[in-house]
């Protein structure tokens, strides 16, 4: 392309986005027609991963710029325009899954990857056997998402009572913890937690509880492992409706949400770096 060309292109781009006067407005422009200018038939593009993994990133940084409505219209286009070549829908159901669904992923998020998720569970490209490992995932970003009441359950207290999730007394914040104590990033995690000053103080102040709940089998090793914990915070043990009854799933040990006073999810599936920039919010 000529420079030239190059420049006259950014002028006619230019004037496109001026009546687009907030950064909103523009990130909603620019992720509509984010693909415009690829022909998904062109096989020689599109099924070619580093070129479209690169360009998902891109188009995927414009998520948070956006609202909802927009972002899912979005996704829907373009998935809808992919089913022309059976390999290139695969390939960015792929890509969409390992930068929005893997965990450790720095994009990582649930919301943004359900669109993705509804489009492919719906599509006829795809047969039965192979959407149902999709259903599975859309089934499990659907449970206890941000904005939503966490789903109750019951545990056993260290003295032998029972409690539910809805009884732990209202706080501002509640950290739910769901860990092994035969875990050694577990450990390694409660440790951190244990002795991280930001933390000390929401607890000191009232301004957040924590609730540990083990959801390995051993009882007698939850028993022991009781010392291991802070005094402060409270602990349970895991009567069957958390992983057999699938209330929560738990892909990775430990696992922690982020709960608002009324048990209302405010973060799902937390990172330790996540929750100490949150609660130092």
């Amino acid at each position: 392309m000529s420079s030239k060309i190059f420049l006259l292109l950014c002028l006619m781009f230019a004037a496109i986005l001026v009546p687009l006067r907030t950064p909103q407005e523009r990130a909603a422009y620019l992720l509509t027609h984010f693909w415009d200018s690829l022909n998904f038939a062109d096989t020689l593009h599109s099924r070619n991963s580093i070129f479209m993994e690169q360009n998902l990133i891109s188009y995927f940084s414009l998520f948070p710029h956006v609202q909802a409505e927009v972002r899912i219209m979005a996704v829907k286009s373009l998935m809808q325009r992919a089913e022309v070549d059976e390999t290139i829908y695969r390939l960015l159901a792929r890509l969409a899954e390992k930068h929005l669904y893997t965990f450790g992923s720095p994009m990582q998020n649930e919301e943004y990857f359900i669109p993705f998720l509804e489009e492919i569970v719906g599509t006829s490209l795809l047969d039965e056997t192979e959407k149902s490992r999709f259903r599975f995932l859309l089934s499990a970003a659907l449970k206890n998402r941000p904005g939503t009441m966490a789903t109750d359950f019951t545990y056993l207290t260290p003295n032998g009572e029972l409690q539910t999730l809805y009884t732990v007394p209202a706080t501002y914040r509640l950290l739910l913890l769901f860990y092994d104590p035969d875990c050694l990033h577990c450990r390694d995690i409660i440790t951190t937690l244990s002795t991280a000053s930001c933390l000390q103080q929401q607890i000191e102040s009232g301004q957040l509880a924590v609730l540990a709940i083990c959801v390995g089998e051993d009882r007698d090793l939850w028993n022991c492992s009781l010392k291991d914990l802070p005094t402060q915070w409270l602990t349970g043990f895991d009567m069957g409706c958390i992983c057999q009854e699938e209330r929560y799933l738990l892909p990775d040990m430990p696992m922690m949400y982020l709960l608002d006073g009324e048990k209302r999810v405010v973060k799902k599936e937390v990172s330790l770096h996540q929750l100490l920039l949150k609660i130092q919010e």
